[in-house]
């Protein structure tokens, strides 16, 4: 297994944790000490850095954290839905796209959210332009009473709603749900106000993505 030689508050580790978890590559997260003097850990792998992050893969010992992604890159290439910055994300094995689509709608429910529109993304390219896509369809997800509120006080934020929520299937077989960020989406807004809201609706999309059941 990898070992991750990091600090939670470093945003380079943070980023290196991200690439990592795109992998769904396993890894021990080691933390390292703020101070040099209590590193000996890390000091005995690199010689002469203390510095994080650092990763260890079998022989392989590689600092900064541009060095890391790139070797990433290279020896574990990320899978094809990746994970966008601006999505909350979850990697299911060993399901069917099929059986896992009608859970997520269920689990939508389980916080307040219906599905307003179903977008089959595969049906619609082949029957508009006769391209072969993979299983993915877009639910517009809505709550309602917060959707109210949050209409109530920026009328136009209609244009950012409903929810979408991204059921697909990655290259491995892997079935993918990805929910948009309501934080990251209502940025364009710049209403302080508002980011409550947000807060809300993404911990209710949390706790539906960790509810799908199969």
């Amino acid at each position: 297994m990898m070992q991750l030689f990091q600090r939670e508050g470093c945003p380079f580790s943070h980023n290196v944790r991200a690439a990592l978890e795109a992998r769904n590559l396993e890894y021990e997260a080691i933390p390292v000490a703020k101070l040099g003097s209590e590193r000996a850990a890390l000091l005995a792998l690199t010689g002469d850095s203390a510095a994080v992050p650092v990763l260890v893969d079998g022989d392989r010992v590689i600092g900064d954290s541009k060095a890391i992604l790139a070797y990433l890159d290279e020896a574990h290439p990320a899978p094809w839905f990746g994970d966008p910055t601006y999505g909350l994300t979850r990697r299911i094995h060993g399901a069917a796209w099929s059986d896992v689509v009608p859970a997520v709608t269920a689990a939508l429910g389980t916080q307040g959210f219906g599905v307003l529109t179903e977008i089959n993304v595969k049906a619609t390219l082949k029957k508009k332009i006769d391209v072969d896509f993979r299983n993915y369809v877009i639910l517009g997800a809505c709550n309602p009473p917060i959707a109210h509120k949050a209409l109530s006080t920026e009328p136009g934020i209609g244009l950012l709603l409903p929810c979408n929520v991204v059921v697909t299937e990655d290259d491995d077989g892997t079935v993918v749900v990805s929910a948009v960020d309501p934080r990251a989406m209502f940025k364009v807004l710049n209403r302080p106000d508002i980011e409550p809201l947000a807060a809300e609706v993404g911990d209710k999309l949390r706790k539906a993505l960790a509810a799908i059941a199969l």
